[in-house]
């Protein structure tokens, strides 16, 4: 049985070492005609399963879009890692290694946590966590994606604490006493540092 690959004229589908590639394989190259993306309507469908939970985790945690490259690779990890009705409850984490994901590692989107902070930049007064914003988790590693929203900074980390049960929020944020809470009143920025500093 040959199995094959649908596609749109995308350029990334129609090189020469992508074409060798799947020929290799005994993969068919099927690509679809100029603006009929009804006959690519897996990818397309799958592409719209995926904006559409990028832009729900984004706006029910009340973060920036200029986040979106954290949260896409976030939505794909629970996409992959819940079960679906597609595929007899099964998850495609399971189909594909054989075991259930281990959902004890998941964290809340959004949420506000104590991260551990780099011994390397800690004295003997110093604090010895920071607070910050969990937006994913770490690709190739078994941490965590966390914003410091003052620093402007990406920490990936495995210690983590959940600090409270709410999204952040830019701005001050008044607790049930209508006093602001200190904690909520740093913002996300504009203009974060992509590269991620390993904590542990």
């Amino acid at each position: 049985m040959k199995l094959a690959h649908q596609c749109d004229l995308g350029g990334e589908y129609i090189s020469n070492k992508f074409c060798e590639f799947i020929a290799l394989n005994g993969t068919i190259h099927q690509i679809s005609c100029t603006d009929t993306p009804e006959q690519n309507g897996v990818a397309e469908r799958k592409y719209r399963h995926i904006v559409e939970t990028v832009c729900s985790l984004l706006l029910s945690a009340f973060v920036p879009s200029e986040f979106w490259g954290e949260v896409v690779l976030t939505a794909i990890s629970l996409i992959n890692t819940i079960s679906s009705s597609h595929i007899s409850g099964f998850s495609h984490f399971k189909k594909l290694y054989g075991y259930a994901p281990d959902y004890s590692f998941f964290r809340v989107f959004g949420c506000t946590y104590f991260v551990l902070h780099p011994h390397t930049k800690c004295n003997r007064l110093s604090a010895r966590s920071i607070i910050c914003v969990i937006l994913g988790y770490g690709e190739g590693k078994r941490g965590y994606h966390c914003f410091h929203p003052i620093t402007q900074k990406l920490y990936v980390s495995h210690h983590v604490v959940l600090l409270r049960a709410e999204h952040f929020r830019s701005g001050p944020v008044l607790d049930q006493n209508k006093q602001p809470n200190r904690f909520f009143f740093f913002s996300f920025g504009t203009k974060p540092n992509r590269k991620p500093v390993q904590t542990d």
